[in-house]
């Protein structure tokens, strides 16, 4: 008995009936079915190798395989009829270029603000890395100063210099006749520093100091949000001062003045740029605007009513 394979070339769907009947024998045998690939435009390939909607690098119309037993296109792309020699399409060279840019992607390398208090570092491949607490505050993707760079402070007859960066207090000399208004105090008026009053102790003793200084108010300055300016002071001393009629200002010598207020030992206080109904930790300058630059830095300077400097606070 002979049995023969036939080969149809037809648009069959998959569905069709797969058996013909042999010529000789009457017998029906399996027959082979080749299906034909379609175009987006509705026609249909029937060759192994026919013309693509794609093109070449160069410009030339590309070919593709059609698996006439599926009626699939192969995925890839030639630039002969016989789908010898392959080519890259336009759509390939889109999809390479997509890739080449994501590798490419780069950042800025650095710190950056993570939020008021903290700051994290961006790698050069856009990741981050490492966070860093801010315990002055993050300006322009810096720490705040924690003074002001080669001024100079007292602690006690110990006198004291800011690093040039303003990151530090470091020691500077011994006053031999004590230390007080940042300086120390040479011997002819060193009787005078013996029978300072309480008043002035405060000044050796370094009682007052910026605990949160928030410059930047949240969102975009407007009237809204002054309140939300402000800077904290503490008196970290054992006994009360007396700070009415204090100074504070700024480098632009906008200038508050302290009401008749006592700051008791370990309390603090909280000076808000606008208005409100002053209390026991919070005063109000009564600006209409604000008072502290967000960028390009400021400082923050204390004095006694009598112009004493009680402190200089800056940032970047």
């Amino acid at each position: 008995m002979i049995i023969a394979v036939m080969l149809i070339s037809c648009n069959q769907s998959p569905e069709a009936e797969e058996t013909t009947v042999n010529e000789i024998t009457g017998q029906a045998v399996a027959a082979e079915i080749m299906r034909a690939c379609k175009y987006p435009d509705g026609k249909f390939c029937e060759e192994i190798c026919c013309q693509a909607e794609e093109k070449c690098k160069d410009g030339s119309f590309a070919f593709m395989e059609c698996d006439l037993k599926s009626g699939e296109w192969m995925e890839k792309a030639y630039a002969d009829s016989e789908c010898s020699s392959e080519c890259e399409t336009a759509k390939e060279l889109v999809q390479e270029g997509i890739k080449e840019n994501k590798a490419l992607k780069s950042c800025p390398e650095g710190w950056k603000c993570l939020n008021r208090f903290e700051r994290i570092y961006r790698n050069s491949d856009c990741s981050f890395g490492e966070t860093e607490k801010c315990s002055t505050g993050c300006v322009n993707d810096t720490c705040a100063n924690l003074c002001a760079p080669d001024s100079f402070s007292c602690r006690k007859d110990i006198l004291r210099k800011c690093d040039e960066d303003g990151s530090d207090w470091r020691y500077h000399m011994t006053c031999d006749y004590g230390c007080k208004n940042n300086a120390c105090i040479n011997q002819e008026n060193s009787n005078q520093t013996q029978n300072a009053t309480q008043d002035n102790d405060y000044l050796a003793d370094e009682c007052i100091s910026i605990i949160n200084f928030n410059y930047d108010a949240a969102g975009k300055d407007n009237n809204s949000n002054l309140n939300d300016e402000y800077f904290t002071i503490k008196n970290a001393c054992s006994y009360s001062i007396d700070i009415g009629s204090w100074i504070a200002k700024d480098i632009a010598n906008h200038k508050f003045i302290f009401p008749a207020f006592n700051l008791d030992a370990d309390e603090e206080v909280t000076i808000h740029t606008g208005s409100g109904t002053a209390d026991a930790t919070n005063l109000y300058w009564g600006s209409g605007s604000h008072i502290w630059n967000n960028n390009g830095g400021d400082t923050l300077y204390l004095n006694t009513s009598n112009g004493t400097s009680v402190l200089i606070y800056s940032y970047p």
